[in-house]
């Protein structure tokens, strides 16, 4: 990026409180999750320009670094965001180099899905394995159905070790696509699977995934048992794994909002203190939940009078 770019996103941003200084240390630590929930709650009704382009580039980062399936949908917000900030009276010089960089980010991820929708199973079955993969991933979040059939080939066709890695994928995308009792049988295979093999190593954030879908589908089922089960299936392998459970930032989300649901305060309180203690800075929804979950828990601690 160019140094006029860089100085039109320095601080300070005249952000209320304590939020600039919260905000430059997120940027100096390229924690861009962070600035953008920080960014989100903080931002004026009407804000100005420049921070209408701070905005976009720290959702455009974070997706490029961190949250990829996402990287699409964030480079067409940040060049909404880029627009506003030009219709507010910004020069279209002083943003340029930002907008080409995700225009060219945005051309090349639309390519990229065109070229995956070519890949049919049947190609699939031929193609080199390499080029599968990335047709699954680029198909993941557009359309997770045929992303899983992808992942399924992979499977069958791919290293035995790495099989598991693939249906765990495939779970994922079937769950995505709303065929839940498909993914079924491949998410509780993702629980049962060891992975502790050095090729799925790094890839173990698999099993939290499939735990917390696993769970959801519990919830809605109705069936508490099979909640129960899971949950203590979930915590052990957690420990097991080295990710305690829940380990990722939206797996945590999505549990708390389970739990609260499910009006279990301790479990939910025990999901807070995770997220709280994970992140430097809660987005003001995610805080309320988390107050809601102690208050919860505090009050069913109680015995009944």
């Amino acid at each position: 990026m160019s140094t006029s770019s860089e100085h039109l996103l320095a601080g300070p941003w005249g952000l209320p409180g304590e939020l600039d200084s919260e905000l430059a240390r997120a940027l100096e630590q390229q924690s861009y999750g962070t600035a953008l929930a920080l960014l989100r709650d903080a931002l004026p009704d009407n804000p100005p320009p420049r921070l209408l382009v701070l905005l976009a580039f720290v959702r455009f980062q974070d997706a490029l670094e961190v949250m990829v399936s996402e990287l699409m949908p964030a480079a067409q917000e940040a060049l909404a965001l880029l627009e506003r900030a030009t219709e507010a009276g910004l020069p279209l010089e002083a943003v340029a180099p930002l907008r080409e960089e995700v225009e060219h980010t945005l051309a090349e991820e639309t390519a990229r899905e065109l070229a995956a929708e070519r890949m049919t199973p049947e190609r699939a079955a031929q193609a080199p394995l390499e080029e599968v993969l990335e047709a699954a991933s680029a198909l993941r979040a557009s359309q997770p159905a045929r992303a899983a059939e992808l992942f399924l080939v992979a499977a069958e066709r791919g290293e035995p070790v790495r099989a598991p890695l693939h249906r765990a994928e495939a779970g994922l995308a079937l769950y995505q696509a709303g065929r839940v009792e498909e993914a079924r049988p491949l998410l509780e295979a993702t629980l049962a699977a060891d992975w502790r093999p050095p090729e799925l190593w790094r890839d173990r954030l698999q099993v939290d995934w499939a735990a917390t879908l696993l769970l959801e589908r519990a919830h809605r089922a109705q069936d508490t048992a099979a909640f129960e089960a899971l949950w203590t299936q979930a915590q052990a392998l957690g420990r097991q794994y080295q990710r305690p459970f829940p380990f990722s930032w939206l797996t945590q989300e999505r549990l708390l909002t389970l739990l609260l649901e499910r009006q279990d305060g301790p479990r939910a309180a025990q999901v807070a203190l995770r997220l709280e203690s994970s992140r430097e800075y809660l987005p003001r929804a995610l805080a309320a939940k988390v107050a809601e979950a102690r208050t919860l828990a505090r009050r069913q601690s109680v015995p009944p009078s």
